[in-house]
């Protein structure tokens, strides 16, 4: 049974080997990460409250009461992606075979990618000049049917991409336009990102993810779908979305970013945590702050309104269990939103009391700025 092959230039110069293809690659894991959480809040709740606290317990029912580890969001897509191509065929009878051929013209590859330009050059592992012998089998090397062996001047290697969305973006390079869907799915488009990030593609592929970006409803809150975007918001300098989705997952994750298995510069990564940590670390030193001043008398009127705010201000926290891990909006909207108790004679409320020092600190989880973490080596332009 022969292996699939694609004929993206007829006479193109190239042979790339796309060995073991279509391995599975996950997006992001969530992960309950409460450990320093719960040591955390535990001290919290101890000041408020003057009571011990179970972390174990507040954290959530335990492993050894049947909690299942949370399955990894793969970037293989749940269906197959309708990708018009000339080889589908070929692809479906041959699903088990570990390689699959390209015939591509290095021009073509040169003036889209510096990566192959520089593969093509022989610096990199991932190329070598045709020889008789692979290093596995004669057969790697035989020449593709409408090809001619002399015509083949470099061969080059890639592992474990998807043979579907690499095809696609080859005729994207290849200006193959007609065999480029015009809509795909997100798992899809993440794993084009990937693969444009790795090739330093993004001038030949910017118009066509702005066409397929504009199909998207954007997440609502942090998840597999908000890290997605963070991820083609910077490898494709798009700097609004990039501060939307990062604001997004600042401010609505829950606990911690869980695994992020996408190649984003760990430095984005930790000012994020950073921001999030800080916005709620100041928020309930604040809160416990305010629960001492009324205590002391210091805040209201009189000892009365003193005494009903630092009620209210308690149970409202202590029944929405705030000393747990939740996002910062959820935090920022319960507390808000407490009740001050019976109606009051006097103007002093929880927002009066709050909010101006909440404002002030929400600003701290607002998007961050793409041209903080970008590398020297992305040298186009910023597009938004």
């Amino acid at each position: 049974m022969k292996d699939p092959r694609f004929e993206l230039d007829p006479q193109g110069d190239t042979i790339l080997i796309l060995r073991y293809p279509n391995k599975e690659q996950p997006v992001w894991e969530p992960q309950k990460e409460v450990t320093n959480w719960t040591r955390r809040n535990r001290i919290i709740r101890q000041k408020l409250f003057n009571s011990e606290s179970n972390p174990d317990k507040d954290a959530g029912p335990s492993d050894s009461e049947g909690t299942q580890e949370p399955t990894p969001e793969s970037i293989a897509p749940d269906d197959e992606p309708s990708v018009p191509n000339d080889g589908r065929d070929a692809r479906e009878q041959n699903s088990k075979s570990n390689e699959v051929q390209f015939r591509l013209s290095s021009r073509h590859l040169a003036l889209a990618s510096p990566v192959f330009k520089t593969m093509l050059n022989g610096t990199w592992k991932e190329s070598a000049a045709p020889s008789g012998q692979s290093e596995k089998s004669s057969k790697a090397k035989k020449p593709l049917k409408n090809g001619s062996a002399s015509s083949t001047r470099y061969e080059l290697t890639a592992t474990e991409w998807d043979d579907e969305v690499f095809l696609m973006l080859m005729n994207i390079i290849h200006g193959r336009h007609t065999l480029v869907p015009l809509s795909i799915d997100l798992i899809t488009l993440v794993k084009m990102s990937v693969l444009v990030d790795y090739y330093q593609c993004q001038e030949v592929t910017q118009l066509v993810f702005r066409l397929w970006i504009k199909e998207f409803d954007l997440p609502t809150s942090y998840g597999r779908d908000c890290v997605a975007w963070i991820f083609v918001s910077w490898v494709f300098s798009y700097s609004d979305l990039f501060a939307q989705m990062t604001k997004l997952a600042m401010r609505t994750s829950e606990g911690g970013f869980g695994t992020i298995y996408l190649p984003l510069p760990p430095t984005l990564l930790t000012a994020m945590e950073r921001k999030r940590d800080q916005f709620l670390d100041i928020i309930f030193n604040v809160l416990g702050n305010l629960c001492q001043h009324l205590c002391k008398g210091r805040r209201g009127c009189n000892f009365e309104c003193s005494a009903i705010l630092l009620g209210s201000l308690l149970k409202g926290m202590d029944e929405h269990k705030l000393y747990q891990a939740c996002s910062a909006r959820r935090v920022r909207r319960v507390v808000l939103s407490l009740e001050s108790g019976a109606e009051r004679r006097c103007v002093c409320t929880l927002q009066r009391l709050l909010r101006p020092e909440f404002d002030r600190a929400w600003l701290i989880v607002d998007g961050l700025r793409l041209k903080d973490y970008k590398v020297q080596k992305r040298k186009f332009a910023d597009v938004s």
